[in-house]
C-alpha cells in the first residue's frame, strides 16, 4: 500500500509540473527538443546517435538536441514530464505503471523489443551463487523499471521457487556497487561495463528465457501528440531509419557509439552486433514482445487486470514497421 500511495503522489506530482511547464512543450509546431533516454550510457541511445549524425531527424524537420540519461524506471517519465522534454525512449513497464497511477501517457512506437543487456550477474569471486535458484537477494535498478519486472518474472519461467529479497539500487551504476560491497548476488551490468573488466559473471542470462520484450518504448503525452502529429511522425520515421541504417552499417553504428560512451571500438562493434542479432531495435508494435513485458509487469505489481492497450497509438507509424498489438486489445480500440 505504501508503494503503490507513493507512485500515485510521485505522479500527480509530475502532471503538476507538466501543467506548469514553460518553454515549448505546449505549444504546436514545436521541432527542435532534447529527449530522455533511459540508461544513455547503454545500447538504448545508439539509433538516437546514428539518426541524429545521419541527419534522419533533421532531414524530417526535426532537431534532436541532448540525449538526456535516465537512470530506468520512472525517473525516465519524470525527466520528460518536469524536464520540459516532450518525447522519451523510457522502459515501457514505467509506462505502465505510471498510467495506472494517473499520469497521462501515449505509446507513439516502439523501441528495444529484446532484453539483450539486461542479464544479471555475480561478482566472478561469489562461488556460493551459480544459478538463478541460488539468488537471494536481486537487486534492480529503480521502482517501475524494466530490470524489477524481469526480477519477478525469470525465477517463474526458470522454475527457481526459493524466497527472493527484491532490492531497488537506484540505477545500473549503483547495482554494480552493491555487487562489490557483498550486498546483493545479482544485479545488472551494462553490456558497457562488462566490457572493460572480466570480473563478473553471468547468472541469469535473460535471452535464455525471453526471447523478446518490450524493454522501452518511444512516448509522449497525448496533449504533445495531438498538436504536434507531424513532429512525432517525423521522430519514429527517423527513428526507423537509424534502426535500418544500424543493421546495414554496424562499423559505423559501433564508432559513434564508441565515441559517445569512451570505449573501444571493438568493444562497441560486439555490442552493436549482438543487438542486432537479438534484432533489439524496432520502431514498430509487436505484440508477443509487448505481451511479455505486460506479463512481466501483471507479476511485479501483483496485478491481473493491468490496462495497456488504450496506450498504444498506431497513428504515428511510418507505413513500413509492423504494428500488431497483442490478442487481448482486439475490439478494444
Amino acid at each position: 500500500m505504501k508503494r503503490a500511495t507513493a507512485l500515485i503522489a510521485g505522479a500527480a506530482a509530475a502532471a503538476l509540473v507538466l501543467s506548469g511547464c514553460g518553454g515549448s512543450v505546449g505549444t504546436a509546431g514545436v521541432t527542435s527538443f532534447d529527449i530522455a533516454v533511459s540508461n544513455a550510457s547503454e545500447p538504448y541511445s545508439i539509433p538516437w546517435l546514428v539518426g541524429k549524425d545521419q541527419g534522419f531527424f533533421a532531414k524530417r524537420g526535426v532537431t534532436i538536441g541532448e540525449i538526456v540519461p535516465g537512470k530506468g524506471g520512472g525517473t525516465t517519465v519524470r525527466n520528460m514530464l518536469s524536464g520540459d522534454l516532450p518525447m522519451a525512449d523510457v522502459g515501457f513497464t514505467s509506462v505502465l505503471e505510471s498510467s495506472e497511477a494517473g499520469t497521462p501517457l501515449t505509446v507513439v512506437a516502439g523501441a528495444t523489443q529484446s532484453v539483450y543487456g539486461l542479464d544479471f550477474y555475480t561478482l566472478d569471486t561469489n562461488t556460493r551463487v551459480q544459478t538463478i535458484s541460488d539468488v537471494h537477494k536481486w537487486a534492480y535498478t529503480n521502482p517501475q523499471s524494466v530490470t524489477q519486472a524481469l526480477s519477478y518474472i525469470l525465477p517463474k519461467v526458470a522454475g527457481a521457487t526459493q524466497d527472493i529479497e527484491r532490492v531497488s539500487s537506484g540505477g545500473a551504476g549503483e547495482g554494480v556497487a552493491l555487487l562489490e560491497a557483498g550486498s546483493v548476488d545479482v544485479a545488472v551490468v551494462p553490456p558497457s561495463v562488462v566490457a572493460k573488466t572480466g570480473k563478473f559473471r553471468v547468472v541469469v542470462s535473460s535471452a535464455d528465457h525471453l526471447k523478446k520484450f518490450q524493454q522501452s518504448v518511444i512516448t509522449t503525452t497525448p496533449e504533445f501528440a495531438e498538436r504536434n502529429p507531424d513532429t512525432v511522425k517525423a521522430v519514429v520515421a527517423g527513428y526507423a531509419e537509424a534502426v535500418d541504417f544500424i543493421r546495414a552499417n554496424p562499423a559505423k553504428a559501433a564508432q559513434l557509439y564508441a565515441d559517445y560512451i569512451d570505449i573501444d571500438v571493438a568493444a562497441a562493434t560486439t555490442i552493436v552486433e549482438k543487438a542486432i542479432s537479438y534484432d533489439n531495435w524496432g520502431a514498430g508494435f509487436d505484440a508477443e514482445a509487448i505481451q511479455q513485458a505486460v506479463d512481466a509487469q501483471r507479476l511485479a505489481m501483483n496485478r491481473t487486470d493491468l490496462k495497456f492497450c488504450d496506450l498504444f497509438q498506431k497513428t504515428y507509424l511510418p507505413a513500413n514497421v509492423p504494428a500488431t498489438l497483442p490478442a487481448e486489445c482486439e475490439g478494444t480500440r
